[in-house]
């Protein structure tokens, strides 16, 4: 009867240790990057479709797919973009060569979106100008995005064709206006930015970020009478407005990559 429970007791105690092994695995796991690990599962679960599809020799068509979406988890999984680039080149090296142009000029797009986000604005732009975009092609935040990847390479006649743009498609789109005071600001002809801004507030009077803008313009140009009245004003529509606020910035940083998952 001892001996009895004294086998037990050891298999408990196999059991206890098991479960103290796995537990500290876990723990390990969910200490360790990435931070998301919904999407770390995500992952490891389109690689294991992938090998699947490959062992059942379903996968030649499909193979770029499998690459895009693995690049789409790791740009938002993991602060450096290597990996996920390394996976848009396969995407678009095993495009199938009857793919329409339409969908390689996706995938371009996609890789370009990453680029950005890894800051590499001349690859993005490059990408962009591969996938065929131009003002006729694109929405809003697109032109936006390509006319600051001009400016950072130095051709501010395309950027303002494409800030333009944007106030072709609608003259009171804030985007627009902040797009060229920021051209001109980036000459130091912050003259002219306010200029932008005056003309930005005259078409939508209760637009409260172009008034922190043109705050911002006239403090730049010693006008700090002008900047608290600015403020002000911006603070009567919308008390609670983020002064630090940069549209300019969060497009040349997007914190989150707005692409999605492609079924396959």
């Amino acid at each position: 009867m001892i001996t009895n429970l004294q086998k037990t007791s050891r298999k408990d105690d196999i059991k206890l240790l098991i479960w103290i092994i796995v537990g500290f695995l876990v723990i390990v796991w969910l200490c360790t990057p990435p931070g998301n690990k919904f999407l770390q599962m995500c992952f490891w679960g389109n690689n294991t479709k992938f090998l699947v599809a490959r062992i059942t020799n379903n996968v030649d068509s499909k193979e770029y797919i499998f690459h895009r979406n693995n690049a789409v988890y790791l740009a938002k999984m993991y602060k450096d973009k290597k990996r996920a680039l390394k996976e848009m080149d396969k995407a678009i090296s095993t495009l199938p060569t009857f793919a329409s142009p339409d969908e390689l000029n996706s995938l371009y797009k996609d890789r370009a979106a990453i680029k950005v986000m890894a800051q590499d604005y001349r690859g993005a732009l490059s990408d962009y100008m591969n996938a065929g975009v131009n003002v006729n092609n694109i929405g809003f935040n697109e032109n936006l995005t390509i006319a600051l990847l001009f400016k950072e390479v130095g051709n501010y006649r395309e950027a303002m064709s494409y800030c333009n743009n944007i106030l072709n498609k609608d003259n009171t789109a804030y985007a627009g206006y902040a797009c060229i005071s920021d051209l001109y600001s980036s000459l130091g002809r912050y003259d002219l930015s306010l200029k932008v801004w005056d003309l930005a507030i005259d078409r939508k009077k209760n637009n409260a970020q172009a008034y922190v803008d043109r705050a911002n313009t006239k403090k730049q140009l010693g006008d700090l009478e002008g900047y608290n009245a600015d403020i002000k004003k911006a603070k009567e529509f919308v008390p609670t407005i983020d002064l630090d606020k940069s549209i300019i910035y969060d497009t040349l940083h997007p914190k989150i990559l707005m692409l999605t998952i492609r079924k396959v």
